[in-house]
């Protein structure tokens, strides 16, 4: 029940009431409310004669400010008015919300027929309190409680019945828990005789207990000594159920504040780690880029003295070479493949083809001191993978491995053919398991290896993305990523993936064909590349035209000069690109078949569908320029080799 509606209860309960009793208005200092009573009190003919009714307001109105400054009772006697008038505040929310007045008479002004003495004031005043529906009591000077009233001899024990107060048993109702908070509230008051309050719990006479805000004031003479204490208790169960629902709240949203504040923190470490992903990846992306270029520069040179040369001993040389430079494109591909976002390319593979091919660099991968053994069936049925990221995949893992060992370990790689029986995977599976004797893992932290970001490596050692993209790349061929661990034993990882169909070989490649003195239009802005292409292009029997940009060679071909085909590079510094010029090209009707060369994993291609074009990887050997050219200008024409769809 709110303050207002507290004070309309209030007026209910004494309306009928002898007590003259009545609110005063804290703003206007005029009364707002009278019971019947005080308005006969109040009529013209109690009214003493002689005394102007602005003195007698005045005299009322000290006496009310008294009040409402000091928050204690305070008293006026009315020039020649019977009775004693009472000023006693009304508190709600540490606020004065009304001031109470009520008129008790005294010894000379009231005196019942039966009674010659008169009633005591305390008793008189018992009387009133008795009437209020709010739970009063009195304590003596010294804080003994002596009297309860009406409301709380029935809250507490149901009925008003004899009680042996100056002995404590009020005690009994007290919560334990708050018996100090009443003592403190009691020993503060007794000391400053000033008025305090605290908050307690008291046990109904159901044996419940509910929240209470007593309040404690001195009732004094004129000397300033206390007669006696008057305590009240306003019931704050609702207040209180509030202010614990306010406090649960503030309790959760402090949490979900610390876990917001977390999430950011952990958002900046991400970034902070992503953007220096992002600066490596650039980085190695630049350099694989001029790495092919030189590699396949170097190689197209090495296929031409390959031509010139006669001697087996000299052309073994060349073909050491050729293979060393087809290698060193294979790791530049790996440094590609690790920095960029190429989208997965599925095809039939042998894997043991795949780890044969890699364990040079899983050797690397894991160390001089740590073991590294391959145990591969004989029989390996093939799978459908994008070999890069086959080969990223199984790098991680052996990195793994190794850090879990320590670099000293034993890190042995499986493969072999499993038939599984999953409800989610069933059927032939080719697994491919890396095992290591390291430290292991718990299960909480097996449980979050796949999280992004995610390591247990010291910082600066490990970005958390190996195990993330591996799974990613399982999840993308359809295949399952399994992780068994043991503190102290090791950890076993297993990659399982369905089966493909055969491998179609590729028939044995032939000599590079030559040409019929068709011409080639070259767009290349190295120097270097475009002159050591061109000579290439000359030795295969085509005419060559170069042109060091797209707009150059647009004006070539706007000129009206005939082109067969056109070689050119994917990169270049002008507003023109390959691809905007062929689809320009295309709007005016002139279908030019094209190769593009690339070092990059992520090339733009022309988007013009009526022209045909071939997507070449840098380095390539000069066979396979040659016949992927051959393809370009006569594509009804059988080459010795397959070549990429066009």
């Amino acid at each position: 029940m709110n303050e207002s509606g507290q004070l309309f209860a209030l007026q209910q309960a004494m309306t009928p009431a002898a007590l003259a009793w009545g609110l005063v208005d804290v703003q206007t200092l005029e009364l707002r409310f009278a019971n019947p009573a005080l308005q006969r009190l109040l009529q013209p003919s109690h009214q003493p004669p002689g005394i102007p009714e602005r003195e007698i307001l005045e005299t009322a109105r000290l006496a009310i400010r008294q009040c409402m400054e000091t928050g204690l009772e305070a008293t006026a006697n009315l020039p020649d008015h019977p009775g004693l008038w009472h000023f006693s505040p009304i508190q709600g929310a540490g606020t004065t919300e009304a001031v109470q007045c009520y008129v008790l008479p005294t010894e000379t002004s009231f005196r019942e027929p039966d009674d010659e003495l008169g009633l005591g004031h305390v008793n008189r005043f018992e009387a009133f309190l008795d009437h209020l529906p709010y739970q009063v009591w009195i304590a003596t000077p010294h804080g003994e409680v002596t009297w309860l009233n009406r409301a709380l001899h029935e809250y507490a024990y149901r009925e008003v019945r004899p009680l042996s107060l100056r002995e404590g048993i009020w005690i009994d109702i007290v919560h334990p828990d708050d018996l100090a908070t009443v003592n403190t509230g009691l020993s503060r008051a007794l000391i400053t005789e000033k008025s305090t309050g605290y908050r307690l719990r008291i046990k109904r006479h159901d044996g419940q207990y509910h929240w209470f805000f007593s309040s404690l004031s001195p009732v004094k003479n004129a000397q300033g000594r206390i007669l006696y204490w008057v305590g009240a208790n306003l019931g704050i169960d609702s207040m209180r159920q509030s202010e614990n629902q306010l406090r649960d709240q503030i309790t959760t949203l402090s949490h979900q504040l610390r876990l917001k504040q977390q999430a950011l923190d952990q958002a900046e470490t991400y970034l902070a780690q992503a953007q220096k992903m992002g600066m490596v990846n650039q980085l190695s992306a630049g350099v694989a880029h001029d790495m092919k270029n030189l590699l396949f520069i170097t190689g197209l040179h090495a296929g031409m003295l390959e031509k010139q040369l006669g001697e087996p001993e000299q052309l073994e040389h060349v073909d050491v070479i050729l293979n060393t430079i087809q290698k060193a494109g294979s790791l530049a591909s790996h440094l590609t493949g690790f920095s960029s976002r190429k989208s997965m390319q599925l095809a039939a593979a042998d894997p043991r083809a795949l780890v044969q091919d890699l364990e040079p660099l899983l050797s690397k991968a894991v160390g001089h001191n740590a073991e590294l053994q391959l145990h591969m069936a004989s029989s390996i049925w093939p799978i459908s993978v994008d070999k890069l990221y086959f080969e990223n995949s199984l790098i991680n893992l052996c990195i793994n491995a190794r850090d879990a060992t320590e670099e000293q370990g034993q890190i042995t790689l499986t493969a072999e053919n499993v038939l599984l029986k999953r409800a989610s995977h069933a059927g032939d599976y080719v697994m491919i398991s890396v095992a290591d004797n390291g430290m292991g893992m718990s299960e909480e932290i097996k449980a979050r290896i796949f999280d992004m970001f995610f390591t247990t490596k010291p910082e600066g050692k490990g970005a958390g993305l190996g195990l993330p993209m591996v799974k990613n790349f399982m999840d993308h061929v359809q295949g399952l990523i399994e992780v068994e661990s043991t503190p102290g034993l090791g950890t076993i990882v297993s990659l399982y993936f369905p089966r493909a169909q055969p491998v179609v070989p590729l028939s044995p490649q032939a000599s590079a064909p030559a040409g019929r003195r068709e011409t080639i239009l070259l767009i290349e802005p190295d120097l270097a590349t475009r002159n050591a292409m061109a000579q290439v292009l000359y030795g295969l029997g085509y005419q060559v035209v170069t042109a060091y940009l797209p707009e150059v060679a647009l004006r070539y071909i706007n000129s009206g000069m005939k082109v067969d085909l056109i070689i050119a590079a994917d990169e270049f510094s002008g507003a023109l690109s390959i691809a905007k010029m062929q689809e320009k090209l295309a709007r005016e009707h002139v279908l030019i078949p094209l190769i593009l060369m690339t070092s990059s994993e992520e090339a733009e291609v022309p988007h013009a569908q009526e022209c045909r074009y071939v997507v070449l990887g840098k380095p390539m050997e000069i066979g396979e320029l040659a016949r992927t050219v051959q393809r370009m200008l006569h594509p009804d024409c059988k080459t010795p080799a397959d070549l990429p769809a066009v």
